[in-house]
């Protein structure tokens, strides 16, 4: 019978856990729109100032700038406030969010808190969770279970009769833990009266430091944390980064080759089109890809317009590429002319050409800010010309 209450009592707190953080919200949102909730009574009206006091047997929500618990409460309190204050209140399971939270003696069975600042000053029969900018456990604070709690800073100097396991840059412990302390901290200090029954475990660079007189019953060892290595990291995101380039680099040549070898004449004539009239055909290709782009754009919106879009899409692509081919084409053979005055160019010198110019655009591209815009006006001027080319023969078809 004790280990189904027991097992019926664990599954009640993790429900509280996960119901808790939700309801915390809302209660905030409810605080601002309406007066407070359950038996919780403003002071002189204004609900900014919340008190719940009496006694209750069943769940209570309260929420407003400043809540006070003086109530006895035979189930869940969940409260949100800028300050909330348990003051001698005795109650169940305490789900609380503020900004400073503190228990001044009462009791209550178990609590989860997340604030900046919490003071716990009162007992905590069963389990603490907790997550602050600085959590202070005083001297007359006493903890049934377990203490779980993260912070900057950690000041442990009541009672834990479970274990603590806490996280926090610095930690100082002056109290009395029962079971073992597991804590992760740049600066851990183990007071003159502080005992430790079981275990201290630190997960730091640095040794704690323990003053003469600390009682530590069990073993003080270590456990190295392996951080990773940001510069590495950074390194193989760069190489990864660098290799996918590379392969769509290859990937884009080898697809200038076959459309080079597969359309020779289409693409000498684009090119030519695109040399004669630049300026037109860069005007032509910005209006069809934004076109093209507006279009894609509105047939994805609709579900029935879906198949439409990956068409247009597709034809961008295609588009764009063959203007890619007919810019890096029109460059290779500008350069070829400084040299050659033969009109005459082989399928090779072709190939050969058009990758020179599309390598200058490669380069181009990598200038910072300037160079994406260069490069995509030069495709832009490609696509207008290619399609320009494209229309002629489908008319004369």
């Amino acid at each position: 019978m004790t280990n189904l209450r027991r097992l019926r009592d664990t599954r009640h707190r993790r429900g509280v856990v996960v119901v808790g953080l939700a309801i915390i919200g809302i209660a905030a949102a409810l605080a601002g729109l309406h007066p407070p909730i359950a038996s919780a009574q403003a002071d002189d009206g204004d609900r900014e100032y919340v008190t719940l006091d009496g006694t209750h047997d069943d769940v209570q929500f309260v929420a407003g700038r400043m809540v006070r618990v003086t109530a006895t409460v035979s189930d869940d309190v969940f409260a949100a406030g800028r300050d909330v204050i348990f003051d001698a209140a005795t109650v169940r399971n305490a789900i609380v969010a503020g900004y400073d939270i503190e228990q001044r003696g009462g009791t209550v069975a178990d609590m989860i808190a997340a604030a900046a600042n919490i003071n716990i000053a009162g007992r905590v029969e069963d389990d603490i969770v907790a997550v602050a900018r600085s959590i202070r456990f005083a001297a007359d604070a006493s903890v049934g279970g377990d203490a779980r709690v993260a912070a900057a800073t950690i000041d442990m100097d009541g009672e834990i009769t479970g274990s603590m396991r806490a996280a926090a840059q610095r930690i100082t412990i002056a109290g009395k833990i029962d079971g073992k302390a597991d804590l992760l901290a740049e600066r851990i200090v183990i007071g003159p009266n502080a005992v430790i029954s079981g275990d201290l475990i630190y997960r730091s660079g640095n040794r704690p430091e323990i003053a003469t007189g600390a009682t530590i019953g069990g073993e003080v060892r270590q456990v190295k944390i392996d951080m990773p290595d940001l510069a590495e990291i950074g390194l193989a995101i760069l190489g990864l980064g660098i290799l996918i380039a590379l392969a769509w680099a290859v990937a884009m040549l080898v697809l200038i080759v076959v459309i080079q070898l597969v359309f020779p004449a289409f693409m000498t004539d684009a090119t030519d089109r695109l040399q004669d009239h630049p300026w037109s055909n860069l005007g032509r290709g910005v209006v069809l890809l934004l076109v093209g782009g507006a279009l894609a754009a509105l047939f994805y919106a609709s579900i029935l317009g879906i198949p439409l879009g990956g068409a247009v899409t597709a034809a961008i692509a295609v588009g764009t590429i063959l203007g890619l081919v007919t810019v890096s084409y029109c460059i290779g053979f500008f350069i070829r002319s400084r040299f050659k005055t033969s009109t005459y160019v082989s399928g090779g010198g072709r190939i050969g050409w058009t990758i020179l110019g599309a390598v200058i655009l490669g380069i181009v591209g990598l200038v910072p800010f300037v160079g994406g815009i260069v490069v995509g006006l030069a495709v832009a001027a490609g696509v207008g010309a290619a399609l320009a080319e494209l229309w002629v023969r489908l008319r004369a078809a």
